[in-house]
C-alpha cells in the first residue's frame, strides 16, 4: 500500500513537472512570437495612426468614413495612406540582426527613430519603432515595443528600404485634392473675372436637373439656360487638384498679390453651407519661353493660388480652363435661321 502511494506522488510530480515546462516553453515561445510580430494583419480596422521622430515632430492620421485626416484638419492622401496601411500589412522579419550589427542598430533606433502606434478605436494595437535602412539598403531596423532586441524588416518581393514611408511631415501627408464632390452635394458655384466683370457668374444648383444662373454685375440672361451645359460644368467639381503647395514666394510678392485683382476667384459653396475659395493670379514664367523663343512675362501653364486663405499652391490652366467659362456659355445660342 505504501509502495503505491509513493508511486502515485511520483507520478504526480512527473505530470506537474511535464506540465509546467510546457507551459513555460508556450509562454517563452508566444513572447518570442510577439516580440517579431510586426505586421498589422486587420489593417481595415485601423482607425488611428500616430507618428513621432525623436525632434517631436508628429503626425496623426484619422479615418473618418472612407477617407483620411491629417491631424484632424486636412484630408490625406490616398495613395500615401494606401502605401502606409499596405506596409503596416505586409511587413516582415528578414532577419535577426547579426552580432556585428547589433550595437549599432541598438544606437541608431535610441537615437534616430519613427515611434509608430497603430489603434483600433481606443485599443492599442502596435507600437513599433522605425529606424534607418541597413547598410545594403534592402532592409530597415525596427523594434517592437516592449523588447530589446530589433530585427531586419523587409517587405517580401519589395526592393528598397522602408523609413520612407513613416515621415511626420504634414504637407507631405497632405491631399492635393481642391474640390471633390458629387454634383448633387453642390449647393453653388460662383466665378470672378475682374477682367472682365460681365463674364462673372453664379451658378445654383437647384435639385431635379433645376438650375439659376445669374450674371454677377446684373446682366440680364440672354436665354434659356442649357441645362444639360450647366449639369456637365457642375461634374467637372467632382475631382480637381492642385499641382503642388509653394513655399518659396517672397513676401513682397505676395502682398503685392493680395492688393492686386486676381485671375479668377472661384467659390464653390456644398449642400452643408460650408464653403471652399481659390483666388488665382498670373504666375511669373521665370525666364521659360514660349515655341518660338520668346522669353515669356508669364507662366502660360501655371497659376498661383490661395487657397481658403491659408496655403499657396500651384494650378495648373489645364484643370481650370473648363470651369474659366463665361456667363453667355451657359445658355441656349439662339439659331437665327
Amino acid at each position: 500500500m505504501k509502495k503505491k502511494l509513493t508511486l502515485l506522488i511520483a507520478l504526480v510530480v512527473v505530470l506537474a513537472a511535464v506540465v509546467i515546462y510546457f507551459s513555460l516553453r508556450s509562454s517563452d515561445s508566444s513572447l518570442k512570437r510577439e516580440l517579431r510580430d510586426f505586421a498589422v494583419e486587420d489593417t481595415a480596422s485601423v482607425d488611428r495612426i500616430f507618428m513621432v521622430q525623436k525632434d517631436n515632430q508628429q503626425i496623426t492620421l484619422t479615418r473618418s468614413g472612407n477617407r483620411w485626416l491629417v491631424n484632424d484638419r486636412y484630408l490625406a492622401r490616398p495613395d500615401a495612406m494606401e502605401n502606409l496601411l499596405k506596409t503596416l500589412k505586409r511587413i516582415q522579419v528578414k532577419s535577426p540582426v547579426s552580432t556585428s550589427m547589433m550595437n549599432t542598430a541598438v544606437r541608431m533606433l535610441a537615437t534616430r527613430n519613427t515611434k509608430v502606434e497603430v489603434y483600433d478605436g481606443r485599443k492599442l494595437l502596435k507600437t513599433i519603432y522605425v529606424g534607418g535602412p541597413t547598410q545594403d539598403q534592402m532592409g530597415t531596423f525596427m523594434m517592437l515595443e516592449g523588447s530589446s532586441v530589433p530585427f531586419i524588416v523587409h517587405i517580401p518581393g519589395f526592393v528598397g528600404y522602408l523609413t520612407t514611408r513613416f515621415f511626420v511631415n504634414e504637407r507631405g501627408w497632405r491631399s492635393t485634392e481642391l474640390f471633390r464632390y458629387n454634383f448633387n452635394d453642390i449647393a453653388a458655384v460662383t466665378v470672378e473675372n475682374p477682367a472682365a466683370p460681365g463674364e462673372s457668374f453664379r451658378v445654383r444648383n437647384l435639385g431635379d436637373n433645376q438650375f439659376e444662373v445669374s450674371s454677377l454685375n446684373g446682366r440680364p440672361n440672354p436665354g434659356p439656360i442649357d441645362t444639360i451645359g450647366t449639369k456637365f460644368y457642375l461634374s467637372q467639381f467632382e475631382k480637381m487638384n492642385f499641382e503642388f503647395f509653394t513655399d518659396s514666394l517672397p513676401a513682397q510678392r505676395i502682398d503685392s498679390m493680395l492688393t492686386s485683382p486676381t485671375y479668377r476667384t472661384v467659390t464653390l459653396e456644398d449642400r452643408s453651407g460650408l464653403q471652399r475659395t481659390l483666388r488665382m493670379w498670373p504666375r511669373p514664367a521665370n525666364g521659360k519661353t514660349d515655341v518660338d523663343g520668346n522669353t515669356l512675362l508669364w507662366d502660360d501653364e501655371r497659376l498661383l493660388a490661395f487657397l481658403d486663405e491659408k496655403d499657396w499652391v500651384v494650378v495648373q490652366y489645364y484643370v481650370f480652363n473648363p470651369v474659366f467659362l463665361r456667363f453667355d456659355d451657359f445658355f441656349v445660342k439662339r439659331d437665327w435661321n
